[in-house]
């Protein structure tokens, strides 16, 4: 990829500042000024995380772990570590919603996941999921609110789930000067329906003139705000990311 693609344009990041060093530097190399503007910020859940204890716990009633997010993923493993019972996820079959989910499963599991569908949303994945028998319990480690097609998906197909809250978000304040960087910039990016909110919600509403999402389900949340998408990231990747982005402002 040639260094002087996004020469001259700036581009916002909104990703939470622990997940956005690879975004970041990938749009350095092709020359983008890069604005960190992180929407969001991933804290333990309200209820302590008891709940989660519980579920790690009792592992094996469970079949399958599913994931909806990198950040449930580091969620569970770091609580799992903590609670002594990372041998026990060995045992258990692995769903990720996505490409960049699945990633995080190889790094942290050292695994590849058994199942990732075509299309990266919950109900893709849920549709993915096979018939289950008497003895299959999916447990679904998640944002504390976070969506729930998969859990109903699941559900409708007769598996048996739980959901836990893994941790939360929060919407960082940033500085009056950033937020006026941000809203100027040639484009702004958008890696989960969080941020989408969480960069309304420190802007006022306003946003840069083009937005690249990275998913069909961040792009709907963008549309659901009132916002026009000019492109949509083809894989959930840092990669397709940066890509999507030099396919609009280029």
């Amino acid at each position: 990829m040639s260094a002087d693609l996004l020469t001259g344009k700036s581009v916002v990041v909104t990703r939470a500042s622990h997940q956005s060093s690879d975004l970041i530097q990938a749009f350095g190399e092709v020359g983008a000024e890069v604005i960190p503007a992180p929407a969001i910020a991933v804290v333990p859940p309200l209820d302590g995380g008891q709940p989660l204890d519980d579920a790690l716990l009792r592992l094996e009633r469970f079949s399958w772990l599913a994931f909806t997010s990198s950040n449930a993923v580091s969620a569970l493993m770091a609580r799992a570590a903590r609670r002594g019972v990372l041998k026990k996820i060995e045992g258990l079959r692995i769903a990720a919603i996505g490409l960049s989910t699945a990633a995080k499963v190889q790094s942290e599991l050292k695994r590849e996941p058994d199942l990732v569908p075509i299309n990266s949303d919950g109900m893709s994945l849920a549709e993915a999921f096979p018939a289950p028998t008497s003895d299959d319990h999916v447990l679904i480690p998640m944002a504390s609110d976070g969506r729930t097609e998969l859990y109903e998906g699941l559900q409708n197909k007769g598996w048996k789930v739980d959901r836990v809250a893994a941790y939360r978000t929060v919407v960082p304040s940033l500085e009056d000067d950033l937020v006026t960087r941000a809203i100027s910039a040639d484009a702004v990016t958008f890696a989960s329906p969080s941020a989408v909110n969480g960069h309304l919600e420190q802007t006022g509403g306003q946003t840069a003139t083009k937005i690249i999402a990275i998913g069909n389900t961040t792009a709907a949340e963008c549309r659901i705000q009132g916002l026009e998408v000019a492109g949509v990231a083809k894989n959930q990747t840092t990669d397709d990311l940066v890509q999507a982005v030099i396919g609009v402002l280029v």
